[in-house]
């Protein structure tokens, strides 16, 4: 199939329409709950007061604003895509929006603005300060949304459309898309991620730094667990080393909660607590770092390679490294004297490559050697 053709196919299965709608419509439909804004994503997106009044200040003055993408299920439901900070300001201002437990949160209090200084302490409840008129004029004002039409329970467009509108902005790290996506599409594996990263032996082998710690990076760290326990060696041969590594991380996450059920879930739980408090107790935080044999010490900050050359490995045989934990320390200092883990670790091997290699490598040297 040509270059032609592949566009005429995937154009025909992304169904697009526009349509714009006014403000009081758009509340109408969340009221009766035929409009999705994810008020669990508040967590991620972070929006202060300021840029808040600023968004209402632009309504009031007709300034427009950016389209709100949208999902149509098959289901005639509206699940918002892009947007959903902008849809929450409005709804929070208008004082009827829900939090992901259904209460209604507090109402928005505006500030003062250099175009509109009597913004200041307006809400939208006391008609002394925003008149019964100024509301029914906000009400009318125009929003522009896309709507991306499902065309099966299967359709991913959503997540893709997420993803592509989502990532590359300042407001949200790689991992936070990836916790949306998760909220998307199976709310079950976000809370195991969320509950594994309570797991203090997990905590004793990950010392990461602050900026780390904000970007979520020990978030990652689980779903990187989740993904390379779960790679094929069939996968992991034939991988498009070439991929970013973030972008492969976030598909194959996805891929992962589409496909994963309840017993899975138990299951990778309990292996995930068992595997950190093997290496917690063995090395705690050193597991991670890379160790110099002159020295006899592990130096350093957490290395992802040592992450990648010791975790699938060891899960794969984990029942014997827990009756032989003095072995399993002299098994991870041995692991930084081979060629197959220095060749993958050499300088501008792709992330993705040396991904592939590393776990490849892991699984055979942590094998019982009994």
């Amino acid at each position: 199939m040509g270059l032609k053709d592949e566009i005429i196919e995937k154009r025909r299965e992304m169904v697009v329409d526009s349509y714009p709608m006014s403000i009081g419509e758009m509340v109408n439909l969340y009221r009766d709950g035929e409009l999705n804004v994810h008020p669990e994503f508040q967590r991620f997106f972070r929006w202060d007061e300021e840029q808040k009044t600023k968004l209402i200040e632009s309504i009031l003055l007709g300034i427009p604003i950016p389209p709100i993408f949208v999902s149509q299920k098959l289901n005639g439901i509206w699940d918002v895509i892009d947007g959903q900070q902008r849809l929450s300001t409005i709804l929070q201002f208008m004082h009827v929006l829900k939090d992901d437990e259904g209460a209604k949160t507090d109402p928005l209090v505006l500030m003062g603005t250099k175009f509109l200084p009597s913004l200041k302490n307006v809400v939208w409840d006391d008609e002394n300060l925003f008149s019964s008129e100024q509301k029914i004029n906000f009400k009318r004002e125009k929003l522009n949304f896309t709507i991306i039409k499902e065309t099966s329970e299967q359709d991913t467009s959503k997540y893709e459309m997420f993803q592509r509108l989502n990532t590359g902005g300042t407001h949200l790290s790689a991992q936070e898309i990836r916790n949306c996506l998760m909220l998307m599409i199976n709310k079950t594996v976000y809370e195991l991620i969320n509950e594994l990263h309570d797991n203090e032996s997990f905590k004793a082998c990950r010392p990461i730094t602050d900026k780390q710690l904000e970007e979520q990076y020990d978030l990652e760290l689980i779903v990187r667990f989740l993904l390379y326990v779960s790679f094929e060696d069939n996968f992991l041969s034939n991988v498009d080393k070439s991929r970013s590594m973030d972008l492969l991380l976030t598909e194959e996450l996805e891929k992962y909660a589409i496909g994963i059920d309840s017993v899975e879930i138990q299951n990778i739980k309990d292996k995930f607590n068992r595997i950190f408090s093997l290496l917690s107790d063995t090395l705690g935080e050193d597991v991670f770092k890379k160790y110099y044999k002159p020295e006899n010490k592990f130096k350093g900050a957490v290395l992802i390679a040592a992450f990648e050359a010791i975790v699938p490995g060891v899960f794969l045989h984990l029942e014997y490294w827990e009756l032989h934990k003095s072995e399993l320390i002299n098994k991870i200092k041995g692991l930084y004297s081979e060629d197959a883990f220095n060749t993958a670790v050499i300088r501008g091997t792709r992330p993705v490559d040396r991904m592939a290699q590393l776990i490849m490598f892991s699984r055979i040297w942590f094998q019982n050697e009994n």
